[in-house]
């Protein structure tokens, strides 16, 4: 029984997952973050590989923008057999990062003394900033766990975000510590050649959720309207203001552009909805009632800007769902886009107002057949090779073949529950 315990993995989980309630939704707040670490826990339980613990950050403006100076310690349970266990920290920067470094340092020394008699214990964080990633590896070299690192974004100074010490401290952060990890699972392979060439990686820049799943693939529209839809974050970016600049260089009473989510550019958007009625803003609106907007859209726009901002350690994940939902896309090429996905969306290699108008004009004066014929073969191959439950896999296999060069039967022994119950006691989340 001894040597059975000792052989099983255990897996902590790091990260900013809270319950999807009211008390947690502010502009700290990310949907699209919440889905990644929700969808990766969830999943790696149905692989087998299930995290005993979450220790989670309350995602939260630092005071004065909120508040609440002191966030209090907190528990649920929360996918699963996986128990949530939020923070404590005082919320005042820099005194924030300091105390929640802290405590995930004494947490995982606690976890680790708890999980002694177990030779495979694996570390997993979700981006390195906060909680401070020096603290995390600090803890897990201690009580000698495997450490992974989930990068989703890398903020560059002067970039994608303020230049000041704060950023540019963190950014140093980044690039001593990527190497140090024992594994790494990227969304943009970019990250991997400037800050661990040679390295070997998962790529996970995201995945296909059950509900995007089983939206049904769109039919052919009307030929009166040609509907463009660009959903996420307004943030410069993600290329808003140069979808407005294009937009107004496309004439015709029979184009419309919906806009939908929250950001610095909300203003932006309002003004030129204010000026050009064919423009609909929709504000931040629910999960479902965005694929609503996708299944009723002729065209779904991801205008990831690449030249005029460094976003090389960026992938949108919500091009996933965009591919995924069955409706074309225009893309920019983005991180791998081009090489993984070019053939099942039209692409813009110019970003600039003009070259949008016209590869727009160019994409509204195909056959409809054609788009849906592209949108089609997009979905299947989401649906194929990209669902949350592929990549759960993905990283169960990276885990314990590259990380512990464990052989498959060693996940087979400790699986416990099949597959089947593990989906059900997740399915009303």
């Amino acid at each position: 029984m001894n040597s059975v315990r000792e052989s099983k993995i255990v897996l902590a989980f790091i990260g900013s997952l809270v319950p999807d309630e009211p008390e947690f939704h502010n502009s700290a707040f990310s949907p699209a973050g919440q889905m990644y670490q929700r969808e990766l826990v969830l999943n790696l339980g149905i692989a087998g590989l299930e995290p005993a613990v979450v220790y989670s950050v309350t995602p939260m403006p630092a005071f004065p923008r909120s508040k609440r100076i002191w966030v209090a310690k907190g528990s649920a349970c929360l996918l699963g057999k996986s128990r949530l266990v939020r923070l404590p920290f005082i919320n005042v920067t820099p005194i924030k990062q300091i105390t929640l470094g802290i405590g995930t340092f004494i947490a995982l020394l606690y976890w680790g003394l708890q999980n002694f008699r177990n030779r495979h214990r694996v570390v997993l964080t979700y981006n390195l900033t906060v909680p401070p990633g020096l603290f995390t590896l600090i803890a897990a070299r201690l009580i000698r766990a495997k450490v992974v690192a989930v990068l989703c974004d890398i903020n560059v100074p002067g970039e994608t975000v303020p230049s000041n010490l704060a950023t540019q401290i963190d950014f140093r952060l980044h690039k001593f510590l990527i190497p140090k990890f024992d594994g790494h699972v990227v969304a943009a392979d970019r990250m991997m050649q400037d800050f661990a060439p040679k390295r070997h990686f998962l790529r996970l820049e995201g995945g296909v959720n059950r509900e995007v799943a089983r939206q049904s693939s769109r039919g052919s529209r009307g030929e009166d309207e040609f509907v463009m839809v660009a959903a996420g974050s307004l943030h410069r970016a993600n290329g808003i203001l140069l979808i407005l600049e294009a937009f107004a260089l496309v004439p015709g009473s029979q184009f419309r552009l919906v806009i939908a989510g929250a950001g610095p550019l909300e203003e932006d958007v309002r003004r030129a909805a204010e000026k050009d009625s064919r423009i609909t803003y929709s504000g931040k609106i629910s999960f479902s009632e965005v694929l609503k907007l996708y299944a009723a859209a002729d065209l779904l726009l991801n205008i990831r800007l690449t030249e005029s901002l460094k976003t090389a350690y960026f992938f949108p994940s919500k091009v996933m769902e965009y591919l995924a939902s069955g409706t074309p896309v225009l893309s920019t090429c983005t991180g791998h886009m081009e090489q993984e996905y070019g053939e099942y969306a039209f692409l813009l290699k110019e970003e600039n107002p003009v070259a949008l108008a016209e590869k727009l004009a160019l994409i509204a004066d195909m056959p409809a057949h054609v788009r849906l014929d592209l949108g089609r073969k997009a979905r299947s191959f989401m649906l194929s090779n990209k669902t949350w439950e592929a990549q759960g896999r993905n990283l169960t296999r990276f885990i314990t073949d590259k990380l512990l060069n464990l052989p498959p039967s060693a996940l087979e022994r400790q699986l416990g529950s099949s597959r089947e119950a593990r989906e059900s006691s997740l399915s009303a989340i």
